[in-house]
């Protein structure tokens, strides 16, 4: 964290870029935080990755007869 004249800046743990304090987003999937350069955005809202956005969409997948 690196303080500056006008605001605390932090780092974005997915892009390493500074970032003001509090503009970070938290995945709604993994709760992984990111900046608003890293979001992927899907279904109405803001993920970490690809991956999570289409987790949210497809799930984990069907059940098997054996899961039931």
């Amino acid at each position: 964290m690196k303080a500056t004249e006008d605001a605390i800046e932090t780092w974005c743990p997915v892009c390493r870029e500074p970032v003001p304090e509090g503009s970070l987003h938290g995945c709604v999937i993994c709760r992984s935080l990111f900046c608003h350069r890293c979001a992927v955005s899907g279904y109405g809202h803001e993920f970490c990755s690809t991956r999570c956005r289409d987790y949210f969409f497809y799930g984990d997948g069907e059940e098997s007869e054996e899961e039931l």
